[in-house]
């Protein structure tokens, strides 16, 4: 039993470290997922939805410093009955969006009619790994089985703070497992020298002035710095398909090798006054007198393309094309015009002006409507136009209202938050 402990205290330590790293990478996009869930057609709490970055901070940064002082034996009591708390909430919450989900679905085949909002995704891992909402649960089930043991064994004082011999087992074998998962899983090196970083600080804090809350301070400070430094430029590590390098147009089609769905039709027809019905792949009964009606099941999900729904739209017509195969295109992306800084709003003339007098189109891109993109040229003197692309996507684009992105015949080649804007290179 001891070696289970030890080995459920190494994989939750991890896991909640490089889960909470990946999340204050971009705590922007995990605040977009808790409105999500907050929404009155989800769990209806709206009134929690102008505190979402707020407690998308904390979430991360507390998740992080639990991970450490699991692997540390710090305030393993507490420590331990927090974890425990948290996962019986999300296991709850990934039940919840699975449930959801199956019964939508189930209700589409039945034809009735589902008020309802699913949420598709849990958030657990940003866009770093997306996991469908029973692929989660069943993480959380696993996670559990670990968690479970760890609270009761803190409980009976099983758990003690590691010596300094313990430190240095714990901090090796979690880092392997930090490189396992966050390295070779997620593709980020920044998981295992951000972990290496905040072990050395809580190591050497530990072992020479015998403080837990110390530590665990030092843990939460340096969590909660790289988060507002996300903040206040962009994610360190772009998990998105609209990162640096990428190309809107490839990632808006699929390469002729990709997954198609497979799907089952199962028709109901009538052929010499009887009721019958058949399943096939989409061709139907050969002979019949009367089509019924017609179910579908998916079999196998086939692959999508990485941007569904990107557009550039005058009110006339669809610009995207056009604009994508410009040599040198400046995109100027916010989201909501009413809700955009006005220091950034202001940082935005300058930086427009110089990248027409050097030849390239500059266009905005937003999902405000017409009367306030007329009243913010005015306010900002402004000369360019602003286009209409769908909210969620633009959010998805980049985390700052406004941000900046530099394209090359659709390839993002500079991306910044409007802090940052001086850093561009025309």
């Amino acid at each position: 039993m001891k070696i289970f402990i030890t080995i459920s205290r190494l994989i939750v330590g991890s896991l909640f470290i490089v889960s909470g790293l990946i999340k204050c990478n971009d705590t922007i996009g995990f605040s977009y997922k808790l409105n999500d869930y907050f929404a009155q057609d989800v769990l209806n709490l709206e009134f929690l939805i102008p505190y979402s970055l707020l407690l998308a901070v904390c979430i991360c940064v507390v998740e992080i410093v639990l991970g450490v002082a699991v692997i540390f034996g710090l305030k393993s009591k507490l420590s331990s009955a927090l974890i425990l708390l948290m996962m019986l909430f999300f296991t709850w919450l990934t039940w919840y969006t699975s449930s959801c989900l199956v019964a939508q679905d189930a209700a589409g085949r039945l034809g009735q009619e589902f008020t309802q909002n699913c949420v598709t995704d849990c958030g657990c891992f940003g866009d770093a790994l997306k996991l469908a909402p029973k692929e989660s649960f069943y993480k959380d089930l696993f996670l559990l089985i670990f968690t479970i043991p760890l609270f009761f064994f803190a409980f009976k004082n099983k758990i003690q703070k590691n010596t300094k011999t313990q430190d240095w087992f714990y901090m090796i074998a979690s880092s392997v497992l930090i490189f396992g998962f966050g390295v070779l899983v997620i593709g980020w090196w920044f998981t295992l020298i951000f972990s290496m970083v905040l072990f050395a600080v809580v190591f050497l804090i530990k072992n020479n002035t015998k403080g837990d809350w110390l530590s665990l301070l030092a843990a939460y400070v340096i969590c909660l710095g790289f988060t507002y430094y996300c903040l206040e430029n962009l994610p360190l590590k772009d998990f998105r398909a609209y990162k640096i390098g990428d190309n809107f147009q490839e990632n808006m089609t699929l390469p002729a090798d990709a997954q198609k769905a497979v799907t089952d039709y199962i028709w109901t027809y009538k052929l010499e006054g009887k009721e019958q019905t058949i399943t096939d792949r989409g061709r139907g009964p050969e002979k019949y007198d009367e089509i019924v009606g017609v179910e579908t099941i998916i079999i196998t999900e086939g692959d999508e393309p990485k941007i569904q729904d990107f557009t550039i739209e005058s009110e006339d017509e669809d610009l995207t094309q056009q604009f994508l195969e410009l040599e040198k295109l400046v995109m100027i992306v916010s989201y909501s015009l009413e809700k955009a800084d006005p220091d950034g709003m202001k940082a935005l003339k300058l930086m427009a002006d110089e990248a027409q007098e050097k030849g390239y189109t500059v266009i905005g891109l937003t999902a405000s409507g017409e009367k306030k993109k007329k009243e913010v040229r005015e306010v900002y003197s402004l000369d360019f136009d602003f286009y209409l692309c769908d909210e969620k996507v633009l959010k998805t684009v980049v985390r700052s209202n406004p941000g900046v992105l530099i394209l090359e015949k659709g390839t993002v080649t500079q991306k910044v938050h409007w802090n940052d804007i001086d850093d561009l290179e025309f």
